[in-house]
């Protein structure tokens, strides 16, 4: 119900209009334009494609496809636990994965991050199980590390450990070679796509270095932004802490070191990019770090199922990421940036329109919400309407509430006057029309001045329907 209630609540935000813009093309185009548009492989796109021919590719049929995924993720979590420590610790692991602000965010977002992290619980789940001798769950986990590997380039931060240990600690080294083998040559087909789309996920890189290293571990445990988020993130700090403390000096030895195992994993997944970012391939960023989730929290589950106090920290924790989750669902100023709901303010034009937005958004991203937009091709163009927007930043790359620009206006172009003024929680919205009954002549660079927001912005005409 976390992942499925509300998923249309919140538009679409950038990335997932380009995912809506990709499955929207036939199966060929789609797979031609992944290595230019994407920094991801293929498989989310190609599950996602047949998918939204049956549910529709609104936010509810496209993204649900997404919270599927995220649901059985808490069904491996547990897999993970059992097969990995015990089952006491499966179930604290899979309770903590349900309500996990950062997997429910996941689970609604159309694209490909709650999908992987579903491959790399199940591949969690068959390590363990490989580790105790069970050669179907080896053949099984090979299989699974393969789809991860063809969903995200991430996973292999944990696959890379999980094989390394599968060599050095599995019954049957040579079915172990043999079953490595396997998602090893799935990596090396996806080289060359790799190196085409290695420059589309230099927008990870765009904030401060150090500041999103801080903040992958607090997003990775309590999400983005949400109310009272500097408290929220001391209180959940320090139920982690007392986890790992409890882990120190409560678990039985042998729960420990086999709970150490998912916790080296999920350690490594999130340091492993931070050390290749030192090398100039800075792709640092909290969603790229989500296969470090489910393992992680295996290892803290095997703390607090040590005893009673660990066990009313996972509840606090529980209850904490809950009341969080259940925040950011409800109240727009924690969610995605609401091109959507800009588009139904905007409304269809009954003339030429000229548009000025901040971000900038390719016009035929936001066509998918607003008819009739496209690119501003000219030097000037003659228009009976002016609109310029400025809109809330996403709240996944910001600190607290995203905040709209101040909807104040700018000296209107000569020929034209104000008539309208909006702020609400997500958009500002300035109207200008044209003072006589007919378009008036307007420049680019007396648009782009009209800006809200110094910067880039997307300078567009919207034309009536049928024109």
């Amino acid at each position: 119900m976390l992942r499925f209630a509300t998923l249309d609540r919140q538009s679409f935000w950038l990335d997932e209009l380009v995912t809506v813009s990709l499955v929207r093309k036939s199966f060929g185009d789609m797979v031609h334009a992944i290595p230019h548009s994407e920094a991801t492989p293929y498989l989310y796109y190609l599950l996602a494609w047949p998918w939204t021919r049956l549910f529709g590719s609104g936010e509810i049929g496209l993204r649900s496809l997404s919270a599927l995924a995220g649901t059985a993720t808490v069904v491996a979590a547990y897999g993970a636990g059992a097969s990995l420590v015990s089952r006491s610790v499966g179930l604290f692991a899979a309770a903590l994965v349900a309500v996990n602000t950062f997997l429910i965010w996941y689970s609604q977002e159309a694209r490909a991050y709650a999908l992987v992290t579903l491959f790399v619980s199940v591949g969690l789940w068959l390590f363990g199980r490989a580790l105790a001798g069970d050669r179907r769950a080896l053949a099984g986990w090979a299989l699974v590390s393969g789809l991860a590997l063809v969903t995200h380039y991430f996973a292999v931060f944990v696959v890379v450990l999980e094989a390394i240990w599968l060599l050095a600690r599995a019954r049957d080294r040579r079915r172990a070679l043999a079953a490595v083998l396997i998602p090893t040559l799935v990596l090396l087909a996806e080289l060359p796509l790799l190196l085409a789309q290695r420059g589309n996920g230099e927008s990870a890189a765009q904030s401060a270095f150090v500041k999103r290293i801080a903040g992958v571990p607090k997003d990775l445990v309590v999400g983005f932004s949400f109310p009272a988020e500097l408290l929220g993130s001391i209180v959940a700090a320090l139920l982690v802490l007392a986890g790992i403390a409890l882990l120190a000096t409560r678990t039985p030895v042998r729960e420990r070191v086999r709970a150490l195992i998912p916790g080296a994993i999920a350690i490594f997944a999130v340091l492993a990019p931070v050390v290749l970012a030192g090398g100039g391939a800075d792709y640092v960023t909290a969603r790229n770090a989500i296969v470090a989730v489910v393992p992680g929290t295996v290892c803290l589950g095997a703390g607090y199922a040590a005893s009673r106090a660990g066990m009313v920290a996972a509840s606090a924790l529980c209850a904490l990421s809950l009341a969080i989750g259940l925040s950011v669902s409800l109240d727009t100023k924690y969610g995605r940036t609401d091109w959507r709901g800009l588009a139904e303010a905007i409304g269809p034009a009954s003339a030429p329109r000229a548009l000025v937005v901040t971000p900038d958004i390719d016009a035929a991203l936001w066509r998918i919400y607003l008819p009739g937009v496209q690119e501003f091709h000219d030097r000037s163009a003659r228009v009976r309407e002016i609109v310029v927007a400025g809109l809330a930043t996403q709240g996944g790359f910001s600190a607290g509430p995203v905040e709209p620009p101040a909807a104040i206006p700018h000296t209107p172009p000569p020929g034209f006057e104000l008539v309208g003024a909006r702020l609400t929680s997500t958009f500002a919205l300035i109207r200008y029309r044209a003072a006589a009954a007919r378009a008036a002549g307007l420049s680019v660079e007396k648009l782009a001045g009209l800006a809200l927001v110094p910067g880039a912005s997307a300078l567009l005409l919207q034309r009536p329907r049928g024109r």
